[in-house]
């Protein structure tokens, strides 16, 4: 599975039949995969214009699509999950070809916050007559596609993506191909992206050229300067004046 976000670089990794297979937006050449999934990130904070936008508004919601393409033919989607993390250590960082380095990275947290599965109940049904209906090409985070059955949440749609959080898509095929993305979202809405493989706990092995600033903090607008009438420092030139005017009258 693959993420696409606005001028990022696609990732996009060859497997093993059992395991994943990821593609990511700049690559435009298909490689010889099982399927392949990429989401492209979008907000409505229109970049440079967040810093100068009213800070008691509410940031717009993070949009994240995500695109999967099948190489077998009449595969289809069988469930996707998204789980949420709130922190990221780097724990290695190795080599994996020229110009390339691929660093392994554990997540703090790990709660499943959408998760959805094709309504048909048996592989033979998304594999057979019928089962283009399942083979979908895009998915906007939070919306369900038809045909498809929400698990979590039980009711509504899923919590908005959180700015400064980590999530790791994950989708599966009627063919058993499974893959992975690991995603950051910034602070301006866009995501960082990498194609990812599952290692022990809530690491993943992320390719390729992860950021150096990935496992860090994302610092958000502050939106309390403004609250609760004049600044401190007004407060405190009022109070040096009453304090002034009350030594002024003292004998």
């Amino acid at each position: 599975m693959g993420f696409y976000k606005a001028n990022s670089p696609e990732v996009l990794e060859r497997r093993p039949q059992w395991m994943l297979a990821i593609t990511a937006l700049a690559i435009a050449a298909a490689l010889a995969f099982a399927g392949c999934a990429s989401l492209s990130g979008d907000d409505d904070t229109g970049g440079d214009d967040a810093a100068t936008a009213d800070d008691s508004e509410p940031l717009p919601p993070t949009i994240a699509n995500v695109g999967i393409t099948y190489k077998r033919p009449g595969d289809a989607l069988s469930r996707a999950t998204v789980t949420k993390y709130f922190g990221a250590e780097t724990l290695r960082t190795e080599p994996r070809g020229p110009g390339k380095t691929e660093s392994i990275v554990r997540f703090d947290g790990g709660v499943p916050i959408w998760q959805f599965k094709s309504a048909e109940g048996t592989i033979g049904e998304l594999t057979g007559i019928g089962a283009r209906k399942f083979e979908v090409k895009s998915v906007q985070y939070g919306k369900l596609p038809n045909d498809f059955t929400q698990i979590i949440p039980e009711d509504g749609p899923p919590e908005p993506l959180d700015r400064g959080s980590y999530y790791v898509f994950q989708v599966e095929r009627a063919s058993g191909s499974t893959s992975y993305q690991a995603v950051k979202v910034l602070a301006d809405g866009s995501l960082q992206a990498y194609s990812a493989q599952p290692r022990a706990g809530s690491s993943y092995l992320l390719c390729c050229n992860v950021s150096t600033d990935f496992p860090e903090p994302v610092v958000l607008p502050d939106t309390s300067s403004d609250e609760g009438g004049g600044s401190s420092d007004e407060n405190s030139d009022q109070s040096s004046d009453d304090s002034g005017d009350s030594g002024g009258n003292s004998p």
